[in-house]
Parts: structure tokens; sequence; C-alpha cells
């Protein structure tokens, strides 16, 4: 009975031994990095800060804007996992869904409750490809401005926003970016939509890495501009970047510092 107990303690330690030896390698567990303040020094000097709170599910919640005479609030509010409304003060945004997708198809703006405005989003997938603004006017709804992008196998190609003139019913080219370069790295908005509606769908905060290069068209007293922009980064072990320097044509500059809570 013992030579068979010790065989079957040799045999119940050859098995772990040799299942130990065939375990897989551990897989690293995901960090990710939830901005609670970024920071903005433009070349004038000028500074604004931006503060970010977040709920239990790590949802944008409150942010609060801080610059030179004053600050702006914006809380958000979820509904089944999705952003449902942001409000500013007396203006409340809310968010509207087509069945089966996550991206609002449209935004609802009232302010002291009344209609003001709304946007338009157009997705393919869980890609932007346009947002159409518009404003009320004597109960009329007047188109003001529309943001085009275009994708290459899911990576942004191209962003243009024109202007649109309602009485000579034609758009005017505000600014356009094309030839994007990204670095890689990890873009600190992480894909979340509160951080695209708060900056007016800035590119940068639609695309899951961080922009190195891109060629930027401007109209500037009725001319056609062309200048290039450029973003250069350092990153915490994340691989975020917790400074940047975003320029354009090497001469409008600003600096941007970023602080996380990652888990």
């Amino acid at each position: 009975m013992l030579i068979l107990a010790l065989g079957a303690g040799m045999a119940t330690l050859s098995s772990c031994t040799e299942d130990e030896g065939n375990d897989p390698d551990p897989v690293a567990p995901v960090i990710v990095c939830y901005p609670t303040t970024i920071t903005t020094v433009d070349d004038e000097d000028d500074t604004e800060t931006t503060k970010y709170e977040y709920n239990d599910e790590n949802q944008l919640i409150k942010s609060t804007y801080a610059f030179d005479g004053g600050q702006d609030i914006t809380t958000f509010t979820y509904t089944d996992g999705k952003l449902a409304t942001a409000t500013s003060g007396d203006e409340v945004s809310t968010f509207i869904y087509d069945a089966g997708s996550d991206i609002p198809s449209r935004i609802n703006i009232t302010n002291d409750g009344e209609d003001v405005g709304f946007t338009v989003i157009t997705s393919t997938g869980a890609n932007i490809t346009k947002v159409e603004n518009s404003y009320y006017q004597d109960n009329e709804a007047i188109l003001s401005d529309v943001t085009t992008l275009t994708y290459t196998g899911g990576q942004l190609t191209g962003a243009k926003t024109e202007n649109y003139d309602a009485d000579s019913e034609t758009f005017t080219t505000e600014v356009e970016l094309s030839d994007f370069v990204f670095d890689g790295k990890k873009s600190p908005y992480n894909g979340n939509f509160a951080f695209a509606f708060e900056q007016d769908f800035n590119p940068l905060t639609l695309v899951p890495s961080n922009i190195v290069s891109a060629n930027l068209v401007a109209e500037l007293e009725g001319q056609e501009i062309k200048l290039p922009y450029t973003g250069t980064y350092t990153y915490n072990e994340n691989e975020y970047p917790v400074t940047s320097t975003q320029e354009i044509s090497g001469f409008f500059g600003t600096d941007f510092t970023f602080e996380y809570d990652c888990k």
C-alpha cells in the first residue's frame, strides 16, 4: 500500500510538473489610462486646464474647464452604457441613437428649455464620416458647418470642415487636414465619444493613436494657405502621451501636459 501511495504521489507530482510546463505564458493585464487633467499653454503663454471626473464604470461624468477669467463645467449622463446628455449651464445636449449603434445619429441642443440647434452625425461601422451642425432662426433650421472625415482601411486619411452661407448657398473651406502620420501609441481620449463631443469632433479625439504630422489647408482673409502640422510626444510606461507639442508651420504652437489615472 505504501508503494502504491508513493507511486500515486509520484504520478501526481509528475502530472503537475508536466501540466505546469505546458501552461501558457500569463497574459499581461490591459492597462487603460483615463485623463484626469489636461493643461495647455499656447505660444502667447495663455494657460487653460481641464479636469475630468469618472463614475465607477470609468465613464466621463464631469469636466471642469478653467481659463483666464472663469470656468465652464459640463456634466454627462448615461443610459444603458451610452452617453445620454451633456449639460453646460443652461445648455443641454441630448444624444439620439439608431438601433444597434453606439454612435449617436443626432444631438438635439436646448438652451433654457428652448430648441437652439442640433447636430446630425453620419457613421459607417465605428467610423464617423460626417458631422453637420445647424441652428434655429425664427423656427427655421439653418445649416452652419459640415465636417467630412475620410478613411482608408479604417484609418483616418482626411478631415475637412466647411462653413455654409445660407444666403449664397455656398460652402467655404475653414480647414482641411490630409496625409496623416500616426505614432502607433495610445490616444489619451480612448475613443470616448464624450471627449469628441466636448472638443467639437476634433480629429485628434477620434483616432486610436496620436497624429505626428499632417498637411493643413486653411482659408485666411479669402486666401487658401497650405501649412504643415506636426505633433511631438513623450510617453508614460503604458504608451500614453504625458507631454505634447503641436505646431502649425513651426510657428503656431500649443504645449499639452496630460495626467492620468491608470488601471
